[in-house]
């Protein structure tokens, strides 16, 4: 069980670290020759996921930013939903923890 729950909680820190680098993207979706950074998920070998690296894409326009805010916006929902589901995890793992004590006791 302790496998699941650090997997989730892996989870959970790499949906905060692409939610964070969108917001980074978007808030300087105005920023002349800004180039939008794409995060690089992998996995962990004892299970979970981390934020490996940042891939910047080139921008070739030194005028204005190469974010794309649809993109953005799609890929915070995508986090919100990681996040929902890494969160439902956790709680069912209490859940039987829960279950399993009171069937000890």
């Amino acid at each position: 069980m302790e496998t699941s729950f650090n997997a989730s909680i892996s989870g959970i820190k790499a949906s905060f670290t692409r939610q964070d680098i969108g917001a980074h993207d978007v808030a300087n979706i105005n920023t002349p020759g800004y180039e939008q950074s794409t995060p690089v998920q992998s996995e962990l070998k004892t299970g979970g996921t981390e934020i490996s690296s940042v891939f910047k894409t080139p921008n070739t326009s030194k005028e204005m930013s190469n974010t794309d805010l649809a993109e953005e916006s799609a890929e915070q929902i995508r986090n919100k939903n990681t996040l929902s589901a890494n969160v439902k995890v956790m709680k069912v793992q209490d859940e039987m923890l829960k279950n399993t004590i009171d069937l000890i006791a």
